[in-house]
């Protein structure tokens, strides 16, 4: 009667067991990032930027030229913030506002490393580059009146980001 019921209680631990032998033999990385293949752009479209704009006119704005981009949160504290993203791992776009007077004062977008030359192209087009530093992709530009300062940082070996700081 003992071995009986050892044996039923051996069978069951196999019977557990088991499929977590087979998974963990297989080859297959279930941590793999499976949704986030790289998306080679061929314009860039600047996020928008405009000095005192509020949070209507950046969802409009967003709607209408930026339709790679859905809106996914939107946030109000100390401040309030828009985030949009793509889907695409973690790219997006954050836009932060005074909490005073609901201005827009802030923007970071993400983008993914593949393109960062047509990024980059684009700013040094558009703006006045004030410093460079190529290998750790380090840039700041300006524009005309210095009332918007544009940085760009490498975040990982995927994204950086594009940093508008808007001055007042």
């Amino acid at each position: 009667m003992k071995m009986k019921k050892y044996l039923s209680i051996a069978i069951l631990l196999m019977m557990m067991a088991s499929p977590v032998v087979f998974t963990s033999c297989g080859n297959d990385d279930p941590t793999e990032d499976i949704g986030n293949p790289e998306t080679k752009l061929d314009v860039w479209t600047e996020p928008f930027h405009i000095m005192g704009a509020n949070v209507d006119e950046v969802k409009s704005y967003m709607a209408q030229s930026m339709k790679r981009y859905r809106q996914v949160a939107e946030t109000s504290g100390d401040n309030i913030q828009l985030t949009f993203m793509t889907g695409q791992g973690s790219e997006g776009v954050l836009y932060s506002f005074s909490r005073l007077d609901g201005s827009l004062y802030s923007v970071i977008d993400t983008e993914q490393s593949v393109n960062r030359g047509l990024v980059i192209d684009y700013l040094k087009k558009h703006y006045t580059l004030v410093s460079a530093d190529e290998a750790s992709l380090q840039y700041c530009f300006t524009n005309q009146d210095k009332s918007v300062v544009i940085t760009t940082m490498k975040v990982s070996d995927t994204y950086f980001n594009v940093n508008y700081s808007l001055v007042y």
